[in-house]
């Protein structure tokens, strides 16, 4: 074909191309004017020698305009249909102009995105097994297995609508629907929710402390209800749920205790000293007390550092009586009988002004008497006897110590020809 001929063909393309170019409103003619113009040009290509290089500049820059008129040309146009039609190869790219506007134009940022998806992703699944892991390791229950379900609930959906063919088949009808596929936004979508997920994985794990202390809470409930197994189970899952909750693990130590696991109530304690917790410092050192080695040294050292804390922290009234009896006992057994009577004098001062309704708070205060009598035996003292009587009545046989302090009571009474029971049953003596 002349050049003249092939100029004409280049002018057509042009000049179909121009109402697109304008603020006007193409109709769907139009459309396939634009496409049959440049259906004419590629078949000069084909056959014709190779153009001039102005031409080929020019024939560039055109193309380059009609495919900055995609989105318009989808719109008055259903290419599909035009395709099933009149089937067109691939080379002829102006007929599958909305097939590339399924593809997401890429972005500078987009492999942004993609790392911070990434790194959300890794962030869901650290914290899945985190959770998990801390439900399971203290025994789920039906309430943990609950969180354990959700949770791994919603990030096998999120997962799948990510990583899955009919996942991702339904992402992109929810892109299509809302025009994410046309604005290039599913990179940025898919970043927000997985950025979504982690953020309400990272809200459920901070809400396990509140957690631990409601299993704790139910753990004291069911130890003052006679249900140990129950309340240990409970008082596990509390200390599972957050290893920093010195609450279960000192009441965890005390359920060992009661049922005289001593080696695992000293584990406790230890962990719970280590937060600071007078209560803990104070049965540690009792501990130690009863324990073969007779550790007096570090009995003295815990309690005084109970003192300090009970001090720094205003304790309750019942903590202070306990620090003050067993630093008696420990004097006593140091045989420093003066100092042991200061410090039980303190302790039962600190009981007796109690009001009644309070007293219940304080554990073992019998032990007290006993071993304000025990001192005053030692110093040869006359009256022992009314210490003996109240140690009696306050006494309880369920405590390993105080049920052997009981006996001794016994002896004592029965020595001097008093019955035990009905010396216990009288009024107490002035001490």
């Amino acid at each position: 074909m002349p050049p003249h001929a092939f100029g004409a063909l280049l002018t057509a393309y042009r000049e179909a191309l121009s109402p697109f170019l304008t603020e006007q409103s193409p109709q769907e003619q139009q459309v396939l004017t634009v496409l049959n113009a440049r259906d004419v040009l590629h078949v000069e290509l084909a056959q014709s020698p190779p153009p001039k290089a102005h031409l080929l500049s020019e024939i560039h820059a055109l193309d380059r305009q009609l495919k900055d008129q995609a989105a318009v040309m989808a719109e008055q146009l259903n290419f599909s249909t035009y395709r099933q039609s009149f089937p067109k190869p691939p080379e002829q790219w102006w007929w599958f102009l909305d097939e590339a506007l399924k593809t997401p134009q890429k972005h500078p940022s987009d492999w942004v995105f993609k790392g911070a998806t990434t790194l959300a992703w890794a962030i869901s699944i650290g914290l899945l097994l985190n959770i998990s892991g801390r439900f399971l390791l203290g025994g789920a229950g039906v309430a943990g297995l609950s969180a354990i379900a959700l949770s791994n609930l919603l990030t096998l959906l999120k997962a799948r609508s990510d990583f899955t063919d009919a996942g991702n088949e339904g992402v992109q009808l929810l892109f299509d629907r809302f025009g994410l596929s046309k604005s290039g936004q599913q990179i940025r979508f898919r970043f927000g929710s997985t950025a979504l997920l982690a953020l309400a994985l990272f809200a459920f794990w901070l809400t396990l402390p509140m957690i631990s202390k409601q299993y704790n809470t139910r753990g004291q409930t069911l130890q003052e209800e006679g249900k140990l197994g129950t309340a240990e189970q409970n008082y596990n899952r509390a200390i599972a749920l957050n290893p920093d909750n010195v609450d279960a693990q000192y009441n965890l130590g005390t359920l060992y205790e009661d049922i005289q696991e001593l080696d695992k109530a000293e584990t406790q304690y230890l962990i719970a000293v280590r937060g600071d917790f007078p209560e803990a410092y104070n049965n540690l050192a009792r501990l130690y007390l009863q324990s073969p080695e007779n550790n007096l040294n570090k009995s003295l050292a815990l309690l005084n550092q109970g003192f300090t804390l009970a001090d720094e922290q205003k304790s309750f009234p019942e903590t202070r009586f306990s620090l003050h009896k067993n630093l008696g006992w420990a004097l006593l057994q140091q045989e420093e009988y003066t100092l042991a009577a200061s410090a039980l004098d303190e302790a039962i001062s600190i009981y007796e002004q109690l009001p009644a309704s309070e007293q219940e708070y304080v554990a073992n205060p019998g032990s007290a008497y006993c071993l304000l009598a025990q001192v005053r035996e030692a110093t040869g003292q006359k009256d022992v006897l009314p210490a003996w009587q109240r140690c009696c009545q306050a006494g309880d046989r369920s405590n390993p110590e105080e049920n052997a302090w009981l006996t001794m009571a016994r002896d004592r009474f029965d020595a001097v020809g008093l019955n035990y029971e009905k010396v216990c049953q009288t009024n107490a003596l002035p001490l």
